[in-house]
């Protein structure tokens, strides 16, 4: 992210909430970064758990995901990509390869990167069937971060990907809370038509996460000073 957008953001949020709060959280943040960089590609020993398994924390100096909520949501996305064996698998968002070798279809609107192909979401043109479909906090950013905002093109773009799934095959996505509220409202209102929703929640400043009842998140603010969330929904449609 370019410096000026940073500064702008921190001078906006310092107009909003005053310099203290803002320099107390920037300099808390900036000691967890010291502090967690030097471990950053190591193998974590603290572990989080979904749904009765156990899963070690992210950290990867890529997004410094010690940080973030990226440190629980590539490790359970890279356990259902795991699961799936040789399945016809589709990524919706340039994610899971930042963290590990991919070998599946990667479709990404914006990022050029070799392999992945730059097509809207909601208008692919992808005929498949799949087996599985991942999109890791990439849907929330559809109809919001583009030139031309539509709050109801994120229900289109899960649409189109449900009509790709294969009989029995998987849409398995994670959202941040509060970062597209239309979005969020669409979740809890299940007229996206998934068929399972959990939720996590970040518990402290160390960046740990446990899974809490669905209702206790959806008025959860997302942090835009620091652009990070503080709950997770994890979303699930079979088809």
């Amino acid at each position: 992210m370019a410096a000026s957008t940073i500064a702008a953001r921190v001078a906006r949020h310092t107009r909003n909430r005053g310099v203290l709060p803002v320099l107390t959280d920037c300099l808390a943040w900036g000691a967890r970064w010291a502090v967690g960089r030097p471990l950053a590609g190591r193998p974590a020993t603290a572990t989080f758990a979904h749904d009765g398994s156990v899963h070690s924390y992210l950290r990867h100096p890529y997004n410094w995901t010690w940080l973030n909520e990226r440190a629980v949501e590539v490790p359970l996305a890279a356990a259902v990509l795991a699961g799936a064996g040789g399945q016809r698998v589709l990524e919706v968002g340039n994610v899971l390869a930042h963290y590990q070798h991919v070998a599946h279809t990667v479709v990404d609107k914006y990022e050029q990167a070799p392999g992945v192909l730059n097509e809207d979401v909601a208008e692919l043109t992808l005929t498949g069937p799949y087996d599985l479909i991942l999109a890791v906090s990439t849907l929330e950013h559809v109809g919001l971060d583009e030139d031309v905002r539509d709050p109801d093109k994120p229900a289109r773009a899960i649409a189109r990907l449900t009509a790709l799934l294969a009989p029995g095959g998987r849409l398995w996505c994670t959202f941040p809370v509060g970062y597209n509220p239309d979005l969020d409202r669409q979740l809890r209102s299940g007229e996206l038509g998934f068929t399972r929703l959990s939720a996590l929640r970040r518990t402290g400043p160390a960046n740990r996460w446990e899974q809490v009842p669905l209702e206790s998140v959806w008025d959860v603010d997302y942090d835009w000073l620091l652009y990070t969330a503080h709950a997770v929904v994890v979303a699930e449609l079979t088809r």
